[in-house]
């Protein structure tokens, strides 16, 4: 072993001690500090844009604590919903924060097969699926108390927000609520010169759209296309936007969204 390998195996031991991250029994991968396993660098790197361990685990966490915040301000407890989906879930960044809550239906439903697959396996205090780009999905009306898509909306084209929108209706029950986190004005300067006209006339802009559904594809959402298209037109009222709160994906603004 080189003096740089010793000098990196040693920081990340430090790290790992930091975060509360041990072996395995089995020796074979690494848990937190819960005794949840860790997903491969490959699929950290999906759901958070980089495989670094520390802002896959803290960013997690911060996604939690958005939910519980905007549900807080409604005097509504996260703990008290019979049934919950995360949107979006890749390989349960968000949800392994959720395993305490025992009295919840928990689930998650991705586009990826490889986060869907892992997640299934090792977090089996919540129940996994696979959707496709486009809706529906495999569930039934009225399933869910509470449904959040955290940077998902972000990645889809105009057809698509519209679509997604009606079909995360029609399986929250009556009364439910969804939260979304999106591009909102704050990322202006992130758009084409020649499409930031069409953001200010209050457009969603897309870029990328040929990637529809994959990072590589920025959806960019003023506040006026969230009211008119996503809510307005799909059964929702928006109870909160708070431009920028989205504490697991910074900068993005969040939505709270009662179904109507």
């Amino acid at each position: 072993m080189t003096i740089e390998e010793s000098q990196a195996q040693g920081l990340w031991s430090r790290l790992r001690v930091l975060l509360g991250v041990r072996d395995s029994r089995q020796g074979l991968s690494e848990v937190d500090e819960l005794g949840i396993r860790i997903p491969p660098a490959r699929l950290r790197y999906d759901v958070a844009g980089t495989n670094d361990l520390e802002w896959f685990l803290e960013g997690g966490r911060l996604g939690l604590e958005t939910l519980v915040s905007a549900l807080e301000k409604e005097k509504v407890e996260l703990a008290s919903f019979d049934s919950v989906l995360d949107f979006g879930c890749g390989c349960g960044r968000v949800l392994r924060h959720l395993s305490g809550f025992t009295e919840t239906q928990l689930h998650g439903s991705d586009i990826s097969r490889k986060g869907i697959s892992w997640a299934d396996h090792f977090l089996n205090f919540a129940v996994f699926g696979t959707n496709k780009l486009n809706p529906p999905t495999r569930y039934r009306p009225d399933s869910f108390d509470f449904i959040y898509a955290l940077s998902v909306f972000t990645h889809l084209s105009h057809c698509l927000q519209k679509s997604w929108m009606k079909e995360l209706h029609r399986i929250l029950k009556p009364n439910g609520y969804l939260l979304i986190t999106v591009h909102g004005t704050h990322y202006r300067d992130k758009i084409p010169d020649e499409l930031k006209g069409e953001f200010d006339k209050g457009k969603l802009v897309v870029t990328g759209v040929r990637q529809n559904g994959s990072n590589h594809c920025a959806a960019f959402h003023p506040e006026h296309y969230v009211q008119q298209y996503m809510a307005n037109e799909s059964g929702f009222e928006i109870l909160q936007h708070v431009p920028r709160g989205a504490l697991g994906n910074p900068e993005q603004d969040v939505y709270l969204m009662q179904s109507i």
